[in-house]
């Protein structure tokens, strides 16, 4: 059997952190075969990917990944906790050896420990949940002031933050790996460009000014301040060539799909709570655009994310049964698309045999069936009404590269 190591990731957009992350990963661990599992195209903050997922796949594949798999949506389009357990739930089922993931800073004795210690003082920190709720804070922010408190109260003394976006879902995903046989690694943050070079051999005029975030570059691509030796040549080409992707592209869509549903059949959308579609019928005929749209809808009880997840159901008008009917079909069976493979990756799909787990290269009546929601997305994202966007579904078959990895 293959060495494998698996990683959870979204590629919005692939960038330099993402390419060490690979390398590394697959020092540490000597792996065979990396499996990357990855968000289609919806990402787990409720937005369309800036790219779709057949170009980010390619540029996984390119990059070091040898098999890449779709996330179904039940896990991309989910809060922190729900997106973390299905995704390691798959990891389970694939039987990788180890998974690996970023930190900000911490190290995995940092995480460990400090998820030690959150167990260790469960029945506390939900009784005093319960109270911020009480209190009218959204869960995220309940959770983070309820864990202050706990800190406190205990003398506890952390030196990385746990709420920073990767260590929180490190996190998660140790917590979902607990009784598991896999074997976790931690790469924290690459911040500095010289350590980039011990990994990655660049001409002098490619070579990075500052290493990027996702969110960085999304902000200057929609700015037109990124400049091209800031990510990999292959990504910075991509965005070249390809109409990028914005939630605004939809905002006549979405508009159109609230004034439709109307406050009843808003109020069936999977993920609504009762008062949310009044409130956002109502900020619909007062708003012009999607950014003032989530603004006014972002609130101490509703993050931003939670909002723009509950507006990426509407647009897609999943509603309660349809997703639950979803969630029936894949506990029998998990159903996932395969993106992008090499020689090594085919190796592993050949050898691979699990009841739990169906991957799939090309679609039939049968696979529709469990798939059908993230069919539906594609269908959607496809249908921007601002930019030409490419095929996703019609005679789409996996990225094959038939050479090694970078």
């Amino acid at each position: 059997m293959l060495r494998t190591l698996g990683i959870i990731a979204e590629y919005n957009p692939f960038h330099y952190g993402h390419l060490y992350q690979l390398k590394k990963a697959r020092t540490l661990t000597q792996a065979e075969c990396i499996i990357v599992l990855m968000s289609g195209n919806v990402v787990q903050r409720g937005e369309f990917p800036i790219l779709d997922k057949w170009h980010r796949a390619e540029l996984a594949l390119k990059n070091g990944a040898d098999l890449v798999l779709e996330l179904p949506l039940n896990a991309s389009l989910q809060a922190a906790d729900f997106f973390a357990g299905s995704s390691v739930d798959i990891m389970k089922d694939l039987e990788v050896d180890y998974l690996a993931f970023g930190s900000e800073s911490a190290e995995l004795s940092d995480l460990q420990a400090y998820l030690n210690f959150i167990e260790l003082i469960d029945a506390d920190l939900q009784k005093n949940i319960r109270l911020l709720l009480k209190e009218g804070k959204a869960y995220p922010a309940a959770y983070q002031t309820a864990v202050a408190q706990q800190l406190k109260q205990h003398e506890y003394s952390l030196s990385f933050d746990p709420s920073a976006s990767n260590q929180m879902l490190g996190i998660l995903y140790l917590k979902a790996l607990k009784g598991s046989k896999i074997q976790p690694i931690v790469i924290p943050r690459l911040k500095e460009t010289q350590e980039l070079e011990q990994w990655i051999e660049l001409p002098h005029e490619l070579q990075p000014i500052s290493i990027l975030s996702g969110s960085q570059i999304r902000k200057e691509v929609q700015e037109g301040v990124l400049k091209a030796r800031n990510l990999p040549i292959m990504t910075w080409q991509k965005l070249q060539m390809h109409s990028l992707i914005e939630w605004q592209d939809y905002y006549t869509l979405l508009n159109y799909a609230i004034l439709a549903l109307g406050k009843e059949g808003l109020a069936k959308i999977q993920g609504m709570v009762e008062g949310m579609e009044s409130a956002i019928y109502k900020q619909n005929l007062k708003t012009q655009s999607w950014e003032e749209l989530v603004d006014a809808l972002t609130s101490s009880r509703w993050t931003r994310s939670a909002v723009q997840r509950l507006l990426m159901m509407v647009l897609l008008h999943i509603d309660q049964t349809m997703w639950q009917s979803y969630l029936t079909k894949n506990k029998k069976q998990k159903v996932l698309r395969i993106l992008a493979f090499n020689q090594v990756g085919r190796a592993f799909l050949s050898s691979f045999n699990s009841e739990k787990l169906k991957l799939f290269s090309n679609l039939s009546q049968e696979i529709a069936d469990n798939y059908h929601l993230s069919l539906q997305v594609d269908s959607i994202l496809q249908a921007n009404p601002n930019k030409k966007t490419e095929e996703q579904v019609i005679a789409k078959h996996p990225i094959y590269l038939n050479e090694p990895y970078l």
